[in-house]
């Protein structure tokens, strides 16, 4: 009788040597080679799969996007009801305000290298900008619904600008040494979300 593979266990496996690897020497440090070690695996047997970096960061990143979801959802079973601190805690989420978002952010920026010379990577970057939008535009008009919304202000001008901003505070935070606190981001974040009422 063949031998059962559990694949799906696999995966996850390797997933958790991958993030190992990540925390401890930097998403850089993340090659076939260094996650088979973590792992105690052949790089052969790990290649079976992920056959190279680029489906490493591609798993990685849909790693990324299910974790943010899971801070979201809790995020808002527990507030109950909108309120404009629930938004800013939405929009913290994209933020590297902590190792683990930290790591998610390089991970991101991983991706978006990529992209420049791999059409899968381009193609799952472009998905992940547009969810990314989607989740600031939702913040945008979740806004505007509250109230906080200064009038003459346009949606798609705001979320545009926010969305520009969000990058800006990503850039900053993951420079080495980061040009921002993680306080100092948060504060940026609630002077921008306060003047959108003017």
């Amino acid at each position: 009788m063949p031998k059962v593979v559990d694949h799906e266990g696999r995966r996850a496996e390797l997933a958790l040597a991958l993030w190992r690897v990540a925390l401890r020497d930097g998403f850089d440090a993340v090659t076939v080679r260094s996650v088979a070690e973590e792992a105690s695996w052949s790089a052969g047997a790990l290649r079976h799969y992920f056959p190279d970096k680029t489906q490493m960061v591609l798993f990685a990143i849909d790693f990324v996007v299910e974790a943010v979801r899971q801070r979201i959802g809790r995020a808002n079973a527990a507030a109950g009801s909108p309120s404009p601190e629930l938004v800013r805690s939405h929009l913290e989420q994209l933020l590297p305000l902590d190792s683990e978002r930290r790591l998610e952010s390089e991970a991101w920026f991983a991706l978006v290298a990529l992209a420049h010379r791999d059409a899968s990577a381009a193609q799952r970057r472009s998905e992940v900008d547009e969810l990314i939008r989607g989740a600031v535009e939702s913040a945008v008009a979740a806004l505007e619904e509250l109230g906080e919304f200064g009038a003459g202000r346009v949606r798609a001008v705001e979320t545009a600008r926010l969305h520009a901003l969000l990058d800006g505070l990503v850039l900053h935070l993951l420079a080495r040494p980061p040009r921002l606190s993680p306080q100092q981001a948060r504060d940026i974040l609630v002077r921008h979300l306060a003047d959108l009422r003017a």
